[in-house]
């Protein structure tokens, strides 16, 4: 059990606040990356913190106690602990467009076996000792963001070119997608709805052979390459090389003509597992 080695990385993307968020519990073996969501709602608390922020961080501190519960367990917590939250701060909590939000994938590390808990687009990939590289998870929230990207590169044709106008113009698409959170026609995420533990992901699957495992948040891949790709980049540069190079080639792209995506550089955290 304790021979593995860890290795993390976080960058912040454009926004105010680094909203991804890493989760290291030693003592339990559980290890993780969290991605918040800001509402689309402009609410700041007190200190200036995002909805995001805020909603990444309760959910990585539920899962860095050691306290006994599952992971599954742990993760319906949060999320009623999340609505509470935005409760007390006066969110309108009826409104999808105003819900904080969280993806993530958490695993826990037993003897034989891999523990895993997923919401949204956070992806866990595995590569076993052969080469073969298995994606355990699904990013939920593709078949929403190509349709949004879609309505992009139509108004990009249309002669819209600024990356703030081109945001104003996609922000009723992004309101209804928000509206599709925790439901059949949408994708799975800890936003503090009662819906949420029917749309969360898990699963075990044993360690014969496994080699290492990925857990990233989805600023660290853009659809474009494929998981082969991202896992030999990550093993030849490392997680912060990786990163930083992904995040120049985004701010060179800063019109987000190369690669169409939301925003320019947005955060990025991932945390590999090797078995020694």
């Amino acid at each position: 059990m304790n021979h593995r080695e860890v290795e993390t990385y976080t960058l912040q993307g454009d926004g105010e606040w680094n909203e991804d968020a890493l989760v290291i519990n030693e003592a339990a073996a559980v290890y993780g990356v969290v991605d918040g969501a800001t509402s689309l709602s402009p609410y700041r608390n007190p200190e200036g913190f995002t909805g995001g922020y805020l909603a990444a961080r309760l959910a990585a501190g539920y899962f860095e106690e050691v306290n006994g519960l599952t992971l599954e367990e742990r993760a319906v917590q949060a999320n009623a602990r999340l609505r509470e939250v935005m409760e007390a701060e006066g969110v309108n909590v009826l409104k999808p467009s105003e819900l904080w939000s969280a993806a993530y994938i958490i695993v826990r590390i037993n003897t034989f076996s891999i523990e895993y808990v997923q919401s949204g687009d956070c992806m866990l990939l595995c590569k076993y000792k052969d080469g073969t590289l298995r994606a355990l998870t699904h990013t939920q929230v593709a078949h929403i963001d190509q349709r949004t990207l879609n309505r992009m590169a139509e108004l990009i044709a249309g002669g819209v070119k600024e990356p703030v106008e081109l945001r104003r113009l996609l922000m009723p698409m992004l309101q209804d997608n928000r509206s599709k959170a925790n439901t059949l026609e949408g994708y799975g995420v800890m936003n503090g709805s009662p819906e949420f533990p029917h749309f969360l992901e898990k699963g075990t699957f044993n360690r014969a052979n496994v080699e290492s495992i990925y857990l990233v948040t989805d600023g660290l891949f853009t659809g474009v390459e494929g998981w082969d790709k991202l896992v030999a980049g990550i093993d030849h540069k490392g997680l912060k090389g990786y990163t930083d190079d992904l995040y120049t080639a985004e701010q060179e792209d800063a019109r987000l003509q190369a690669t169409l995506r939301l925003k320019v550089s947005d955060d990025k955290t991932g945390l590999v597992l090797r078995f020694l």
